[in-house]
């Protein structure tokens, strides 16, 4: 048989190459295209600051039960102390939340870190870190609160729900947040009798003896601003380093004068701050509910524009004129 012969297979024909072209290999194939890295936003939150959120003092509402004519004694008495046990343990819990907020305003009192240690000159020109009036409020009323809270709690813990009865005694133990109303009215009288007191004892002086006033200026303060107890009034004497008490007192009402103007003035301040406004400068606010909110806030007003119209060397000169004055 004829053998036939193998045929052989023809190449394909390849396309020239372009000489400028490298040969292809793993190591040059094209890479993906590298996502870009995300950076940190730079964005201003809306959410408000921590350094200007209001400090809580305001207690928490106290929703106290009313007793039916068909209903039980002991369930009225059982729902009378659950509602004050609720109340007492939101107002502690606001302790805590307002100590918490203060250890995050820390950088706000102390500044940046670094700032201390460069020199004065360095920093000529530029306003020196204020902080908040929100931020000095919330850190006097936390030290307030944080102080009084070891023997409150020993005593809602032995006494229980006989603690409003306790603390109507000794209102003063009490945390600003842990006051019930009847409590606050009661030192908001007393603190006003205290007041009308020093006041009287103050019109037996002559007017024109400028030196029996000036003797006599650091008790009658501390009397109308509610400072020390009233056990040495009655003991006919004013209470220890009263000099050093009035004048801090007066400086932190300054200071404080100032914090208001700079932040809008008196019409930026919620009721309730008006009313603690007005109760810190010893005005009267035992008829706040006969009298609006208005007329406290125009008080107020009157108040820190007679006490900011200069430097707060004569706004101390100012506070401690206003409170001299017997017919306020």
């Amino acid at each position: 048989m004829p053998q036939i012969a193998p045929q052989r297979m023809q190449p394909r024909p390849q396309r020239p190459r372009n000489p400028r072209q490298k040969p292809s290999s793993p190591l040059s194939m094209p890479r993906p295209p590298r996502r870009p890295r995300p950076r940190p936003s730079t964005r201003t939150s809306t959410s408000p600051r921590p350094s200007t959120r209001p400090p809580a003092r305001a207690p928490p509402p106290l929703d106290l039960p009313t007793r039916e004519p068909d209903s039980s004694v002991f369930k009225y008495y059982f729902s009378l102390g659950k509602a004050y046990t609720n109340f007492y343990k939101t107002g502690l819990k606001a302790i805590f939340t307002n100590r918490k907020l203060l250890s995050e305003l820390n950088h706000v009192f102390k500044g940046p870190p670094g700032l201390e240690k460069q020199p004065s000159s360095s920093s000529a020109g530029a306003s020196p870190i204020k902080p908040t009036r929100a931020a000095v409020l919330l850190r006097e009323r936390t030290s307030h609160d944080l102080a009084r809270l070891p023997v409150f709690g020993l005593l809602v813990v032995v006494f229980g729900e006989f603690t409003p009865l306790i603390v109507l005694i000794f209102p003063k133990l009490t945390p600003l947040t842990c006051r019930i109303p009847k409590q606050t009215e009661k030192l908001r009288s007393k603190a006003q009798e205290r007041r009308e007191a020093s006041r009287r004892n103050l019109q037996h002086v002559n007017s024109e003896d400028t030196q029996a006033l000036e003797n006599l200026a650091p008790g009658h303060i501390v009397r109308s601003l509610g400072i020390g107890l009233s056990l040495w009034d009655k003991m006919g004497v004013d209470p220890p380093f009263v000099k050093v008490r009035a004048n801090r007192a007066v400086q932190r009402i300054v200071a404080d004068d100032f914090s208001i103007r700079d932040g809008g003035g008196v019409d930026g301040l919620v009721e309730d701050e008006v009313v603690m406004a007005c109760e810190d400068r010893g005005i009267d606010v035992t008829t706040a509910g006969d009298q609006s909110i208005a007329e406290l806030r125009k008080k107020l007003a009157e108040w820190i524009k007679e006490t900011t119209a200069k430097d707060e060397a004569e706004g101390k000169a100012a506070v401690r004129r206003i409170l001299m004055r017997t017919g306020q």
